[in-house]
């Protein structure tokens, strides 16, 4: 079955939601972001998401399952 990937990063100074053929938002904190990213997954149209979110080092974390 597909998956949807999904990538929340910080790219200069902002957090980003990124995916294929994917970028957008400048969120001040990763917590927006994240929060973004899981909304935006819920419209996936059925299909499940895997969300990476890079952690203060830098380093993406294994993926977590958005329904």
């Amino acid at each position: 079955m597909a998956e949807v990937q999904y990538g929340v990063v910080q790219q200069d100074g902002a957090w980003t939601i990124i995916g294929e053929s994917l970028r957008f938002g400048a969120y001040k904190t990763r917590r927006e972001a994240e929060r973004a990213a899981r909304r935006l997954a819920k419209k996936s149209s059925g299909l499940p998401v895997a969300l990476h979110v890079q952690d203060e080092k830098g380093e993406l974390r294994p993926p977590t399952r958005v329904a």
